[in-house]
């Protein structure tokens, strides 16, 4: 079995902006940064063999700053990117609920939710799941720390915990937390939601 260690990216400034970042490839901010640094001394000593980064700066450098802590073999995988908000990247909060009756249209879609000209939360829990999967093959029996973003992991969480990604729908988790999947005969499974971090 490998187990993954799942966590978002430290804070950017559209993140503080409250802007929709999709795979636009923004940096870290000061704060991320120091996020970072933070998390890396709770997960030192935490029998972690490696890393699994998205290929996206964000969560590259955060991978990058707790393993100056930790000093593990790390991995990318583009799969594990931000979902494709297409025509809606860029926006903020607010502008996006000027958009209400297209948006709240597609939220009422669940996992078939696709943002004009973007991905759907299916192509993304798919492309996710496949990532997690194939990486367990070449890494039976580790314990992974998985760097990605929040639409990543809220596709893998609500899809494991059985949601049907509703507006309706609890939220499973909550962010900046450590979210552990288990992957066993290359099905994925969930552990455990919210641990501190």
């Amino acid at each position: 079995m490998t187990t993954y260690f799942c966590m978002r990216h430290g804070l950017t400034d559209w993140n503080r902006d409250r802007r929709i970042q999709g795979n636009t490839d923004i940096p870290l901010n000061e704060e991320g940064r120091g996020m970072a640094r933070a998390w890396a001394g709770s997960l030192a000593g935490g029998g972690l063999d490696c890393i699994l980064t998205s290929a996206l700066s964000r969560a590259r450098e955060t991978a990058a700053i707790i393993n100056e802590t930790l000093g593990l073999p790390v991995f990318e995988d583009p799969r594990l990117g931000e979902q494709d908000w297409g025509d809606w990247t860029g926006l903020t909060k607010p502008e996006l609920k000027e958009l209400r009756k297209k948006v709240g249209r597609e939220e009422y879609r669940g996992f078939g939710f696709r943002p004009q000209g973007g991905e759907s939360r299916d192509e993304v829990l798919m492309r996710a799941c496949d990532a997690l999967i194939d990486f367990s093959v070449a890494h039976p029996g580790e314990s992974v720390l998985v760097v990605t973003h929040n639409g990543v992991l809220k596709c893998l969480t609500y899809a494991l915990s059985g949601l049907e990604f509703m507006p309706s729908d609890p939220v499973p988790f909550k962010p900046y937390r450590l979210h552990r999947i288990e992957c066993l005969d290359n099905e994925l499974a969930l552990g455990e939601l919210n641990m501190e971090l």
